[in-house]
C-alpha cells in the first residue's frame, strides 16, 4: 500500500504541475510605429433653402435643380420666382445655400467663385446674385464665413424676343453647368 500511495502522490504532482502549465499564460508584446500628414484642407456642399427649389443632391458637392417648365408668364415650379418681366426678357430665381467648412487652417475666409462649364445659348444669360456669369470664373463671394449656410440666388435671364432663335427650340430642354471653386484667404 505504501508503494500505491507513493505512486499516487507522484501521479498528483504530476498532474498539478501539468495542469499548472496548461493554467499558465505567455505573453507577447509589440509596437506599430504610426506615421501621418495632417493636410489641410476644405469643403463646399450645397443645400436647399427654405425659400428656393428643393436641390437633387443636396448636402453634397454635385447638386442639381430643376426649374422645370419655365414662361414670362403662368406658372412657376414652387421655390422659383419671376422677379423682372419686360417686353425683350424675364428673370426666373431661385435661392440656394453653400456651406464651406475647413480644416487644419488658420484662414479666418473664404472667396467663392463660379464660371459656366461652356457658353449659354443665345438668348440666355445666367447670374449668381448680381454676377453674370460666363465660362471664365467670376468671384462671387469673398470673406465668405466658414461653416455656415450662405444664401445665393440663381438667376436665369431668358431672351423673348426671338425664342429659339440661336438657342434651344421652345420647348426644349436646357441643361447648364454651374462650376463653384471655394479658396481659402
Amino acid at each position: 500500500m505504501k508503494g500505491y500511495n507513493q505512486i499516487r502522490t507522484i501521479a498528483t504532482i504530476a498532474l498539478l504541475l501539468w495542469s499548472g502549465t496548461l493554467v499558465a499564460q505567455t505573453t507577447a508584446t509589440g509596437t506599430i510605429n504610426a506615421t501621418l500628414v495632417n493636410k489641410s484642407a476644405i469643403t463646399l456642399v450645397f443645400d436647399s433653402d427654405p425659400g428656393g427649389v428643393a436641390l437633387g443632391g443636396a448636402g453634397s458637392s454635385a447638386a442639381s435643380v430643376n426649374l422645370g417648365t419655365i414662361s414670362a408668364f403662368g406658372p412657376l415650379a414652387p421655390g422659383l420666382t419671376r422677379p423682372t418681366v419686360t417686353a425683350g426678357n424675364y428673370i426666373i430665381q431661385t435661392l440656394f445655400d453653400v456651406q464651406v467648412s475647413q480644416g487644419g487652417l488658420t484662414s479666418p475666409t473664404y472667396t467663392l467663385s463660379a464660371q459656366l462649364a461652356a457658353a449659354a445659348p443665345t438668348g440666355f444669360t445666367y447670374a449668381i446674385d448680381t454676377v453674370t456669369l460666363t465660362a471664365a470664373a467670376q468671384n462671387i463671394q469673398t470673406n465668405g464665413a466658414y461653416d455656415i449656410d450662405v444664401q445665393h440666388a440663381l438667376k436665369l435671364t431668358v431672351s423673348t424676343a426671338a425664342p429659339g432663335a440661336g438657342g434651344p427650340a421652345v420647348g426644349t430642354p436646357l441643361t447648364t453647368t454651374i462650376n463653384f471653386t471655394a479658396t481659402s484667404n
